[in-house]
């Protein structure tokens, strides 16, 4: 079933059932989808966003540095296709984000108990609801393990094709990890996402992951060792040969000469001497709390808290380093809802108690007031934020 077909299946009949969102759910993440890919394309036609896109372009071309084998690979492409890196930047972001849109619906859909599902997606912490409510946070690395995860709500269990798409979802998973830390530090959640995905293939997951576990040692300790240039117009300097403005190297390729110590003392100045980090004392439970209420609908409970809570350890370094701290939220949310949306959709966990109609209205009404800020705080929710924006209110 196609993507196109899954959207429209859920749109001609939305209340197939009395215990069924999925509609709103789709509709949701449609929506979401279009404000997404209107971010990109304008980040295209302004000459490309200074953190959003150039995160994609830092490059090893003339020096070592953090991220930089993930960008050399797309100028190689770029040079390759002869178009300019910023537009082979914008396709493959918007490819991704059409991939993880296509799995949240395609699970959805076919899901046999369409609420439960549809209450996970339209969580504020899901990535798409996330970048719609916060466009300022869209289009970061971190899109391409969720469009990783994503591919694995395609397995179906049959026995050649599986194995095709969870290797497919590797290596596009090991992509991610050369341009961004906070890839690897998602491994665990996409390994075991993974090896639910195959169902009983040990020897094949275990090799896998062995490869995977040392790729992402590997790019760690390259991401440490290069943390810090002497100068960032070493990073710069390949985009500009290439056509780019030099604006695009203002923030995401200017802090590529910043140490591992002064990110350390930069966030801590904001987040706790601002006491701007004091908000995701109420965000994360906010975001977690609700996904936990519907696990415990189900018959895994005992069995899934174990990654749901374990899974957040490989992230908390990233929080005394980088101050996109709802970004960092969200890499722990979008994960856990996408692996438990492939345990539903496959059977692997079962659906023991309906989640009551005022609970799952209100779920969604908080769903569209609020989302987190892609750094501190909170904004207003998909589509509401949305509308208030249009009618210039925000």
């Amino acid at each position: 079933m196609t993507p196109f077909s899954t959207v429209r299946r859920a749109l001609s009949n939305p209340l197939r059932n009395s215990t069924d969102f999925g509609a709103i759910a789709v509709f949701l993440l449609l929506v979401s989808f279009l404000i997404i890919l209107s971010t990109f394309w304008g980040h295209l036609s302004s000459g490309g966003h200074s953190w959003n896109s150039a995160d994609w372009l830092i490059n090893s071309e003339v020096v070592n540095v953090r991220r930089g084998l993930f960008g050399s690979v797309v100028l190689w492409i770029s040079d390759g296709l002869r178009v300019s890196p910023l537009v082979t930047v914008i396709a493959l972001q918007s490819s991704l984000a059409g991939i993880v849109m296509a799995g949240a619906v395609r699970a959805i859909v076919l899901s046999p108990r369409g609420r439960l599902e549809a209450l996970l997606f339209i969580s504020p912490g899901f990535c798409l609801l996330f970048w719609a409510a916060d466009p300022a946070g869209a289009a970061r690395k971190e899109l391409i393990t969720y469009a990783a995860m994503s591919l694995l709500l395609f397995t179906n269990g049959h026995t050649r094709r599986d194995p095709m798409v969870v290797t497919g979802a590797s290596l596009l998973f090991a992509f991610g990890v050369s341009g961004h830390i906070a890839n690897a530090m998602m491994t665990p959640m996409f390994l075991f996402t993974a090896w639910l995905a195959l169902g009983r293939r040990p020897p094949i997951w275990i090799a896998g992951a062995g490869v995977m576990c040392v790729w992402a040692a590997f790019n760690t300790w390259y991401a440490i060792r290069f943390s810090g240039i002497s100068s960032a117009m070493d990073v710069c300097r390949p985009l500009l040969d290439r056509g780019l403005d030099e604006s695009l190297c203002a923030d995401a390729i200017r802090v590529t000469a910043a140490n591992t110590s002064e990110a350390i003392d930069f966030v801590a100045s904001g987040a706790i001497g601002n006491g701007d980090g004091y908000w995701h004392i109420i965000i994360y439970p906010a975001l977690l709390v609700p996904i936990v209420y519907l696990v415990r609908h189900t018959d895994s409970w005992s069995l899934l808290r174990w990654p749901i809570a374990l899974s957040v350890l490989p992230l908390l370094p990233l929080y005394t380093v980088g101050f996109d701290w709802g970004r960092q939220t969200v890499m722990h949310i979008t994960p856990i809802i996408l692996m438990l949306a492939l345990c539903l959709l496959r059977g692997r966990i079962v659906q023991v108690r309906e989640v009551p109609q005022r609970i799952a209205w209100f779920m969604l009404f908080l769903a569209l007031i609020w989302a987190p800020r892609h750094t501190f705080g909170i904004e207003w929710g998909m589509p509401l934020g949305m509308l208030l924006r249009a009618f210039g209110i925000v």
